[in-house]
Parts: structure tokens; C-alpha cells; sequence
């Protein structure tokens, strides 16, 4: 009877070892709804910094170009060529 005594206490202290890390909270992630806390404490500390003034700085050379291309569209796609990919030939139809 004494054995048993002292395997019940051991399975239990076992389970309670194991059941008690289950619920462990992890501190390392920030709290639920702390981006938008820390959102609004920037607005309210410089409220003028999403305002609607020209973007500066940007190269008019790459822009022109940038341009270009948005207006041409996308390019046609080109056949695949077939070959090995790991050593496995691909069959094409």
C-alpha cells in the first residue's frame, strides 16, 4: 500500500509538471492590439506625419522609365524552355 501511496504522488507531481508547462504565457510576443495602441500614441505625438505634401527625392530618370513600362502593360510570356530539373527530364506534349 505504501508503494502505491508513493507512485500516485509521483504520477502526480508528474502531471502537474507536465499540465503546468501546457499553460505557460509567452512573454516574448507583444499583447494583443499593441500595434494599434503604439499607432495611435505616434499620431498623438506628431499628428502631421501622414499629411498629403509631394513626395520629394525621387529620380525624374526613373520615374520617366517607370512610367514607360506601367503604360506599356506586361509583356507577353515566352515558351518554357524543356530540360532537366534535378535530374529528371520533363516530356512534353
Amino acid at each position: 500500500m505504501q508503494n502505491f501511496l508513493i507512485y500516485l504522488a509521483i504520477v502526480g507531481i508528474m502531471l502537474q509538471a507536465g499540465c503546468g508547462s501546457m499553460y505557460e504565457v509567452d512573454h516574448t510576443t507583444p499583447p494583443f492590439g499593441s500595434s494599434v495602441h503604439m499607432a495611435l500614441k505616434s499620431q498623438t505625438a506628431n499628428p502631421e506625419a501622414g499629411s498629403d505634401a509631394p513626395v520629394v527625392g525621387i529620380d525624374g530618370k526613373y520615374a520617366a522609365k517607370a512610367a514607360e513600362k506601367y503604360q506599356a502593360g506586361p509583356k507577353e510570356k515566352k515558351e518554357r524552355a524543356s530540360g532537366s530539373t534535378f535530374g529528371v527530364v520533363e516530356v512534353q506534349n
